[in-house]
């Protein structure tokens, strides 16, 4: 069984399906997962599980039509009913789920639809410290342990921009964005000793315009009690103070009688 196939059935395991896998069907076709689920001694449900997974690409619509097939064919259904029957003692309707690697949503009559992405972030997420002799849990736990919590490989992994880079530009912008939502994160900035790393990020962003930043101000960080204080203390700068101080510097002010002053009338040629 090849590991995205493990990891599906591992994952339909922790949710308290027994699995059976790469049924020999006849005429060239094999299952891939024959889940059946018991809930006090009674039959609960019964999946037939197809797994189309690919890093490299999505799935296309000729993939997909051969799976429609699959499913439907004769020789497939029969032998998943025989193993149900085989197994339980009694036949019962199953579902028809396929697994994928997809971009797009794909919504198919009479089948459900799952993520492997979102499948292997549940295992990921439920696997724990202890010593698993499952080989591909074994893998999973080093990474996560290993790799993903060292937090300076981590992130020169994800900055690679050639080569076996994981993130292109536009993914790279969706996890910063999905990182800052976090409230952990947002507590973590707030600390002082990370002021230096947000000023430069405003130095690099759309803020560092003038206008942009006053507006920013005005309308989404200072408050009615806080708006005040930062003026006091913007005006006790040193440079801003200067350059307060030439802005609100007042004109000069002509006298009232230099406009009633009667001009000399020039002298005929």
């Amino acid at each position: 069984m090849n590991p995205e196939k493990e990891i599906v059935n591992l994952w339909l395991n922790k949710k308290g399906f027994f699995t059976i896998n790469d049924i020999n069907a006849g005429k060239n076709k094999v299952i891939d997962i024959i889940a059946i689920k018991l809930a006090n001694g009674k039959l609960e449900r019964v999946e037939h599980v197809e797994v189309n997974c690919s890093i490299s690409s999505t799935i296309v619509d000729k993939d997909i039509n051969e799976y429609i097939r699959k499913f439907e064919d004769k020789t497939v259904i029969k032998k998943v009913k025989q193993v149900v029957k085989e197994f339980v003692g009694t036949e019962f309707s199953y579902e028809k789920t396929l697994v994928l690697t997809s971009n797009k949503k794909i919504e198919l009559k009479g089948i459900n639809v799952l993520k492997f992405e979102d499948i292997i972030y549940e295992v990921i997420d439920n696997i724990d410290k202890q010593n698993y002799r499952n080989t591909t849990l074994r893998t999973i736990q080093l990474i996560k342990y290993l790799l993903i919590a060292n937090p300076t490989n981590l992130a020169e992994l994800l900055k690679k921009e050639t080569g076996n880079k994981i993130l292109n530009q536009g993914t790279r912008e969706m996890f910063i964005i999905e990182l800052l939502k976090q409230d952990d994160i947002k507590r973590i900035l707030e600390k002082e000793s990370n002021e230096k790393i947000i000023v430069d990020i405003v130095k690099e962003s759309s803020l560092k315009r003038p206008e942009r930043l006053a507006k920013a101000l005005e309308q989404d960080i200072l408050t009615n009690r806080t708006r005040n204080r930062f003026l006091k203390s913007l005006l006790v700068q040193e440079k801003i103070a200067k350059a307060s101080k030439t802005i609100l510097k007042p004109k000069k002010q002509r006298p009232l009688q230099y406009f009633f002053k009667k001009k000399k009338p020039k002298a005929k040629v």
